[in-house]
């Protein structure tokens, strides 16, 4: 097992192990419980996978001419290997620090030679460098994760905050106004104000 499943393991046993102020822990309580644990697992969890995948980031190279496209992978190893190469690809002159700045119009023309064969004779290479798993991705996962979190912890909290909520409302002097009484036909009147 790793130390990442062992740790969220000894959380989830801590808080069903947590007293609850030396009283019995009814149904309530111990769903509540195994939610907010549950969130937590998948939160961590969810976190050490897009962690992982932010360090291995691959750049990809995608070669447009007209209505045809490839995709190239910008890696050392895949530049060394490409099927359809006119000629090797030296990886010796590769900017190192951002592959992106390899994605050139001379990288299409030579890893894919027949890219422009049947586009019009006015259509050149354009060349467009992305990644795949980038920060980007990763800020959208986690934030869907956070959204989903919340909006389960508020689930199972809702009938419990209520009172505290209301308590605190009419501790404060914001007590809630009842409704005017309804006339004979039903419908409700405005107050009469004294002038």
């Amino acid at each position: 097992r790793t130390p990442r499943y062992l740790a969220i393991s000894q959380l989830q046993q801590q808080w069903r192990d947590a007293p609850n102020g030396g009283q019995p822990l009814g149904g309530q309580h111990k769903r509540l419980r195994a939610a907010l644990a549950t969130a937590l697992a998948l939160l961590a969890n969810a976190r050490g996978v897009a962690g992982k995948a932010s360090e291995g980031v691959v750049n990809f190279c995608k070669c447009t001419c007209g209505q045809n496209t490839t995709v190239i992978e910008l890696t050392r190893f895949a530049l060394e290997h490409l099927p359809h190469a006119s000629e090797p690809v030296d990886v010796d002159t590769l900017v190192p620090g951002n592959m992106c700045m390899n994605c050139t119009r001379s990288l299409c023309g030579v890893a894919e030679p027949g890219l422009c064969d049947g586009a019009a004779a006015d259509d050149e290479i354009v060349p467009l460098c992305f990644q795949r798993d980038s920060l980007q991705d990763e800020v959208i996962v986690t934030g869907f994760l956070l959204l989903v979190v919340a909006l389960l912890v508020w689930a199972a909290v809702r009938n419990h905050a209520r009172p505290v909520v209301e308590r605190l409302w009419t501790q404060y002097g914001y007590a809630r106004v009842p409704p005017p009484p309804a006339n004979a036909g039903g419908r409700r009147t405005a107050p009469v104000v004294a002038g």
